[in-house]
């Protein structure tokens, strides 16, 4: 199984179940990056000790212009196997922590997310598109490996 397989990206709403199928980042894969997690001590001749207590994940997207219009293949909706229109996308980043998980891929893996940033987010129009959206989602349960988990 490979560590990090990109491909279409999911969010799973986790109080309803529904799985929505976002639009592929149109700048670039999206990437994951594995912040360490451990204590630092500081020993009696000044040299650290650290101990390794595992990994947060943490997953960035970006796209400049994210397409919510139905192409594709997809429905839009908020409806499990849809692809989110941006108001339900924002409504979904609008819950509370641990309300949803993240997957970068069919075959990735995933897990609930804790924290997230966007970067503002401009809309033109009706048609559909959401002009240069980036979010960074972070996971809050330490990982003992850097695998995502089943998703």
């Amino acid at each position: 199984m490979p560590i990090f397989a990109p491909g279409t990206p999911r969010i799973k709403v986790i109080a309803s179940g529904a799985v929505l199928w976002l639009p592929m980042p149109d700048e670039g894969l999206p990437t994951i990056q594995w912040i360490p997690k451990g204590p630092v001590k500081e020993l009696i001749d000044g040299s650290e000790l650290w101990r390794q207590l595992g990994w947060i994940p943490e997953i960035t997207m970006s796209w400049s212009a994210y397409d919510d219009r139905a192409n594709e293949g997809f429905t839009i909706g908020a409806a499990n196997g849809n692809r989110p229109a941006i108001t339900d996308l924002l409504t979904v980043l609008s819950g509370a922590p641990g309300s949803f998980s993240i997957s970068p891929g069919p075959a990735a893996g995933g897990f609930v997310v804790q924290s997230w940033h966007e970067s503002p987010i401009g809309v033109t129009g009706g048609q559909g598109w959401a002009k240069g959206l980036q979010v960074t989602f972070r996971g809050g349960t330490i990982c003992s490996s850097k695998i995502l988990g089943a998703f």
